[in-house]
């Protein structure tokens, strides 16, 4: 579990203010890493660790060969705990089962650190008994929280961390660091890879799972579109049925929709979907470019909606309505 700085791609701020706080010697008790999902908060937190218990670290943290850093790489550091959800929440029992770790001895002279992440997964109530060994930290103990929306922490618990900003990666970094993943460059297209990361809102985390999600998704909606089809449109809308996040679900769609649009406006810079422009052109003509304007603010909607929307239905809806009128 050894990470180094280096790894952290695209968030040098982040990455400058931690090394500050290693190099000065003076680092805080709880430090929140936020940003969205997926653009390397918890690499980063890993990196930190790392440096934290490295007895010779560098310029880009650990150095990965030390006695701290292999016990640390071997998963058993004494010295290091991690809390996460074992289902969908973080609960009060799992921070009290931290409470009683940390109430003993260390069995190392080195710092102890602990990642909660994600951090906005506790319950209220494991906030709150967070909330106390936040305020009186064991000594030589730190509390790294790794949150994906900030809002959904208690804002006491927000008040006593040193925040730690994450920002969303520019389009091309997050093409190149999903390429790079092995197996990835291989098995999708460089123009599907491309798709993803201009709808993964600057997260690779994201690209990924729009890559999985949209395997296939991207030729049947063009389908869908170009023509009425009542057995196709309850076969995709009963795929939707339970879906947990929208955003990786409509994100094919949204795409096909997207381009669309854009065709039959006429323009033909910014398509997304390049390596299905002769399928998408086609479709165009369907609608008007109004028509197809209309789509994609809607399905951009149903983008946005709460997780315990009726997302069978709605589809459904979507796609009648669009071949009833336009």
């Amino acid at each position: 579990m050894v990470g180094a700085f280096g790894g952290v791609r695209g968030q040098d701020r982040a990455v400058a203010l931690l090394l500050r706080y290693l190099e000065s010697g003076n680092v805080p008790a709880g430090l929140l890493f936020f940003g969205e999902e997926g653009i390397g908060k918890e690499k980063a937190a890993v990196a930190f660790v790392s440096a934290l218990f490295c007895r010779t670290r560098g310029e880009s943290g650990g150095c990965g060969t030390c006695r701290d850093c292999r016990v640390l790489a071997s998963g058993s550091h004494p010295n290091f705990l991690r809390v996460s959800p074992e289902n969908q929440n973080i609960l009060i029992d799992d921070i009290r089962r931290l409470q009683e770790e940390l109430s003993l001895k260390a069995f190392s002279d080195r710092p102890r650190a602990v990642v909660i992440a994600p951090a906005d997964r506790m319950t209220v109530q494991a906030a709150n008994a967070l909330l106390k060994t936040l305020e009186e930290p064991p000594p030589g103990t730190h509390l790294l929280l790794v949150a994906h929306r900030m809002s959904r922490l208690p804002p006491t618990i927000v008040s006593r961390c040193q925040k730690v900003s994450f920002s969303p990666l520019a389009r091309g970094l997050v093409e190149e660091i999903v390429t790079g993943i092995p197996g990835t460059g291989d098995r999708y297209p460089a123009a599907v890879i491309r798709g993803a990361a201009a709808l993964s809102g600057g997260s690779p985390g994201r690209a990924l799972e729009v890559l999985e999600e949209a395997e296939g998704e991207r030729e049947r909606w063009v389908r869908l579109l170009s023509s009425p089809d009542p057995a196709a449109i309850t076969s995709v809308a009963a795929s939707w049925k339970g879906a947990g996040d929208l955003s990786r679900k409509v994100a094919a769609p949204l795409s096909v929709v997207r381009d669309i649009s854009l065709l039959s406006s006429g323009a033909e810079l910014g398509i997304i979907n390049e390596d299905l422009k002769d399928a998408l052109r086609v479709a165009a003509g369907r609608k008007t470019p109004e028509g197809w304007g209309r789509a994609y603010r809607a399905l951009l909607s149903m983008s946005r909606m709460p997780p315990q929307a009726q997302k069978q239905l709605m589809v459904e809806a979507f796609l009648f309505a669009f071949h009833g009128k336009g």
